[in-house]
């Protein structure tokens, strides 16, 4: 709580609010652009339409309704529940991936600002404790490009789930943490944490970062909240870090 506490009162920083609406401003504009033309390109492509994995869905979808219907007295009642039970599945299905298509570029936003971020939150709170961090912008970027293929790979291999009803709903949510852990913990302890450090804290199982995050991410199904999502967890993973760096024998040793 006290790391969340930090986030909120860091809020009224100028230099954090400015940049806590970059994404929202850029987001925006991006997701709604693209969202425009993808939208309106498929919806008036013949290409789409004329696909023969679309003609077999709807193929299999009017036979699945000729089969329902023709069942006696409560052949209506299973259609209506069959339809409704695929709209649930596919609103849930539909928010979850809007907001991850959100979030990510949200992450990505936020990566320009990390620095600058970490920068504030030093100065104000730990600026006594120096800090250098480890690694390249390439590398990060490169790291982050090979997890989020490995999650992707992943998800096309349990692909059936996507199926259950419920599973589905809590796989899709769980590799999308994943991702989320993996490249804000990645982004925050390259600019703050020596190499050795990182590997201490890297793991799902290191709760102090593990939890906040989930919150955040947890948060983030909100369409709204995913622009804000990553610059809210940068600060707290900030704080994170430079807590358990000043509390390190090497920041100690210093003078």
């Amino acid at each position: 709580m006290t790391y969340f506490w930090k986030t909120w009162v860091d809020l009224k920083e100028p230099a954090i609010l400015i940049r806590l609406f970059i994404p929202f401003v850029v987001g925006l504009l991006a997701v709604s652009l693209l969202g425009y033309f993808v939208f309106g390109w498929v919806l008036s492509s013949d290409w789409f339409w004329a696909n023969p994995w679309v003609s077999m869905i709807q193929d299999w979808e009017n036979a699945a309704q000729e089969t329902l219907a023709s069942v006696p007295l409560i052949g209506g009642l299973l259609l209506w529940l069959a339809g409704f039970l695929i709209a649930v599945i596919a609103g849930v299905l539909g928010i979850l991936l809007g907001s991850y298509l959100v979030l990510l570029f949200a992450m990505v936003v936020t990566a320009f600002m990390t620095d600058a971020l970490v920068k504030v939150v030093h100065d104000k709170h730990y600026p006594h404790t120096p800090y250098e961090g480890h690694g390249t912008a390439w590398g990060l970027a490169w790291k982050m490009t090979r997890y989020g293929l490995l999650m992707l790979g992943g998800l096309l291999l349990t692909a059936p789930l996507l199926f259950v009803p419920l599973v589905n709903v809590v796989w899709f949510w769980l590799i999308g943490f994943l991702f989320f852990r993996y490249a804000l913990v990645l982004d925050v302890a390259q600019v703050i944490l020596p190499a050795d450090m990182y590997e201490q804290t890297r793991s799902v199982t290191d709760w102090p970062t593990t939890l906040p995050l989930m919150v955040w991410y947890a948060l983030s199904v909100l369409p709204i909240l995913s622009f804000f999502a990553p610059v809210l967890a940068v600060i707290t993973l900030a704080h994170c870090y430079f807590d358990r760096l000043s509390l390190s024998p090497r920041s100690q040793a210093q003078p």
